[in-house]
């Protein structure tokens, strides 16, 4: 329990540091469709961004939130090439004093900009496995979802 707490509340800081590094630049915002995940992300384009999941369509007890952090490995104007790790907590879990820790994601996906003029909005593919805390077992998960991606706007300088 101790190993599982340490390793969850590194991740939880490291994400806290990287939204808080870019909580006044850019965000996106994401649905992953099949997944039924709702994500905030910091800006995608960074060579290194973070990510929240957040599980809907599901029971209050079983709501699960995903810290993500992931690296881009390949970017152009047209598409964003990522890796990622990540944590899969149940905070409901506290109540029944079980870890809040379910195991452990990792991450391989691509954005794609399929619209020229309309660069901020994107199509998601992702291959996500899952294992559960104790690496005992584990899903093979696959998304699709649609972001756009929010910038701030830049003052013009008179």
């Amino acid at each position: 329990m101790y190993l599982n707490f340490r390793v969850m509340r590194y991740l939880i800081i490291t994400l806290f540091l990287l939204l808080y590094q870019h909580c006044s630049s850019q965000i996106s915002v994401a649905y992953y469709l099949n997944q039924s995940e709702i994500s905030v992300s910091t800006h995608t384009e960074k060579r290194v961004w973070g990510e929240v999941r957040f599980a809907t369509n599901t029971f209050f007890g079983n709501v699960t939130t995903e810290p993500i952090l992931q690296w881009n490995i390949k970017h152009n104007t047209k598409s964003i090439l990522y890796v990622g790790v990540g944590a899969n907590l149940n905070f409901f879990n506290v109540a029944n004093s079980i870890s809040i820790l379910n195991g452990y994601t990792f991450h391989v996906g691509m954005r794609l900009k399929p619209i020229q003029n309309v660069q901020n909005f994107q199509i998601i593919g992702e291959v996500s496995p899952y294992l559960n805390r104790s690496f005992a077992g584990g899903v093979l998960r696959t998304s699709i979802g649609i972001a756009y991606q929010f910038d701030r706007k830049t003052k013009k300088s008179s």
